[in-house]
C-alpha cells in the first residue's frame, strides 16, 4: 500500500516536473519569436504604439475557461508557414499557436485582443494598402459628383478634384484612410470599455458587425474630410488640415461608435458570470493540457523561423518562358523582369495571387519619387492606371496593369479570384516613359506577354 501510493506520488511529480519543462520552454520560444518578429516585421509606427498601450485595458481572461478553439488555425497555419516561410506566415502561426497554449494554461482570452492584435501587425497594412487605391479613386469621383451637385465647377481626373480652377489631391485628402486602423482600435477600445462596464462578453458576430460598421464610418469620414479641404482650399501639411482630420474623426466615427456600441450590448448577452462561483476548479497551476501538441507547434515555429524566406524568394524566378517581342531583356534579382528598348522601359513581375502586391506607388516611392496625378484609362482596348511622377527636375510618366496573356485587368478582385482558380500566373507589367506620348504609344503598341 505504501509502495502503491509513493509510485503514484513519484508519477504526479515526474508529470508535473515534465509539465513545467514544457511550459518553460513553450514561453522561451514565443517570446523568442516574438521579439524577432518586432525587429524584423513589425513597423513601430503610432498604431503599433496605439495598439499595445492599449493591450493591458483589452486583455481580460476567463480564468479556468481552458478552450482548444484556436487549434485548428494553429495547425493551418503552421502547416503554410512550413511551405511558404515568410513573416507574416509566421506571425499568424505564432499568434494563433501562442493564444492555444495560453488559454490551456491560464484561460480563455478576449477576441477584442486577438484582433487588436491583427490590427497592429503588417499583415492588416498589406491588406489595406492593396485595396485602397481604388478606393481613393472612388472617393474622388463621389466628392467631384456632389460638389456637381451643388452647382460647383467640379470635376475628378483619377486622383485629383478640380474645383474651380483649383486643383486637389486626394492622395493627400485621403491620408486619413491610413487611420482605418487606428479607428478599428478605436471600435475595440470602446467595446472593451462597455464590456467592463456592462460585465457583458459580446459575441463574435457583433463585434464584426461593429467593426464593418466602423469601417463604413471611415470611408464617410474621410469622403467629408475631402469635401472640407478642397471647399475651403486648406493646404496638406498644415495645422488645420490635421485638425479637420481629427474632428472628423471624432464626430464621423468616434461618436457614432459611442451610441451604436452602448445600444448593442443592451441588447444582446446576458452578463457573464464566472463559473468559479458554482463549482470549484481544481486545476495545478503549472499544468497544462495537451502538452505534446503544444510542444510540436513550438518546434515546428522554431524551423519556420530558421527558415524564414522574403516573398521575393519564394516566386517563381525560372521566367525565360516570359518574353516581350522587341524588347530586351533581363531578370533582377529579385525576380522582377525588367525590358526595354529606346523609348520604353517595361517592369514585369510575378504576382502571385495570395501575395500583397506592390505596386509603382509603392516601388517608384521607396526611390524618392512622388506621384502628383493618377488615373484610369483605356489604351488599346485594355484598362490602365496612368501616372506622373516626380523627383526633383526628373518626371516619369507610368502606366501598369495585371496581365496573365489571356486577362489583362487594373481590379485586384478579378484577377486574384482568376488566379485562385486556376487561371495562368498573372503579372504586374509596369511601362515607363519619359514623355506622355511615348508612354502612351509604347501601351498601345505593347506586345501580349507570352509565357
Amino acid at each position: 500500500m505504501f509502495s502503491r501510493s509513493y509510485n503514484l506520488q513519484e508519477y504526479i511529480s515526474f508529470k508535473l516536473t515534465g509539465s513545467r519543462l514544457i511550459i518553460s520552454s513553450c514561453w522561451l520560444i514565443y517570446i523568442g519569436i516574438a521579439a524577432r518578429l518586432g525587429i524584423i516585421y513589425f513597423k513601430w509606427d503610432a498604431n503599433t504604439v496605439l495598439g499595445l498601450a492599449l493591450l493591458p485595458y483589452i486583455c481580460k481572461v476567463k480564468r479556468g475557461g481552458l478552450s482548444l478553439r484556436h487549434l485548428v488555425p494553429a495547425i493551418v497555419f503552421a502547416t503554410v508557414a512550413i511551405y511558404f516561410p515568410v513573416k507574416t506566415n509566421l506571425f499568424l502561426a505564432l499568434l494563433f499557436s501562442a493564444l492555444l497554449f495560453f488559454e490551456n494554461l491560464k484561460g480563455k482570452i478576449s477576441l477584442v485582443l486577438f484582433l487588436l492584435l491583427l490590427l497592429i501587425s503588417p499583415a492588416f497594412e498589406y491588406v489595406s494598402n492593396t485595396f485602397s487605391f481604388p478606393l481613393r479613386i472612388w472617393l474622388s469621383e463621389v466628392a467631384a459628383s456632389l460638389f456637381a451637385s451643388m452647382g460647383m465647377e467640379a470635376s475628378a481626373a483619377g486622383n485629383i478634384i478640380r474645383l474651380k480652377g483649383f486643383e486637389f489631391s486626394v492622395d493627400q485628402a485621403c491620408a486619413g484612410l491610413h487611420m482605418l486602423a487606428t479607428s478599428f482600435m478605436i471600435c475595440l477600445f470602446i467595446i472593451a470599455h462597455y464590456q467592463r462596464q456592462a460585465a457583458k462578453q459580446l459575441h463574435l458576430v457583433w463585434i464584426l458587425f461593429l467593426l464593418v460598421f466602423t469601417f463604413a464610418l471611415n470611408i464617410l469620414c474621410n469622403l467629408c474630410r475631402i469635401l472640407l479641404l478642397v471647399f475651403f482650399k486648406i493646404p496638406a501639411g498644415t495645422t488645420m488640415h490635421d485638425l479637420t482630420g481629427i474632428i472628423c474623426l471624432l464626430i464621423y466615427v468616434v461618436l457614432p461608435l459611442l451610441f451604436l456600441s452602448s445600444f448593442v450590448l443592451k441588447r444582446t448577452e446576458k452578463p457573464y458570470i464566472d463559473p468559479r462561483f458554482y463549482k470549484t476548479i481544481r486545476l495545478a497551476p503549472d499544468e497544462l493540457r495537451f502538452p505534446l501538441i503544444h510542444l510540436a507547434l513550438a518546434v515546428a515555429l522554431i524551423v519556420i523561423t530558421m527558415n524564414i524566406k522574403s516573398i521575393d524568394d519564394l516566386k517563381d524566378k525560372s521566367v525565360s518562358n516570359v518574353s516581350l517581342p522587341g524588347y530586351k531583356k533581363s531578370v533582377l534579382e529579385s525576380g522582377v523582369i525588367k525590358f526595354e528598348n529606346t523609348g520604353a522601359l517595361v517592369y514585369v513581375k510575378p504576382s502571385p495571387f495570395y501575395c500583397p502586391e506592390h505596386d509603382p506607388m509603392i516601388c517608384w516611392q521607396g526611390s524618392g519619387y512622388v506621384f502628383s496625378t493618377i488615373k484610369k484609362e483605356v489604351i488599346a482596348g485594355r484598362q490602365v492606371y496612368l501616372g506622373v511622377l516626380t523627383k526633383a527636375k526628373d518626371k516619369i510618366y507610368a502606366a501598369w496593369w495585371f496581365d496573365n496573356g489571356n486577362m489583362k485587368s487594373i481590379n485586384e478582385f478579378e484577377w486574384r479570384w482568376a488566379a485562385a482558380k486556376g487561371a495562368k500566373p498573372f503579372y504586374l507589367v509596369n511601362v515607363n516613359a519619359a514623355t506622355e506620348a511615348t508612354l502612351l504609344e509604347a501601351v498601345k503598341n505593347l506586345p501580349a506577354i507570352k509565357q
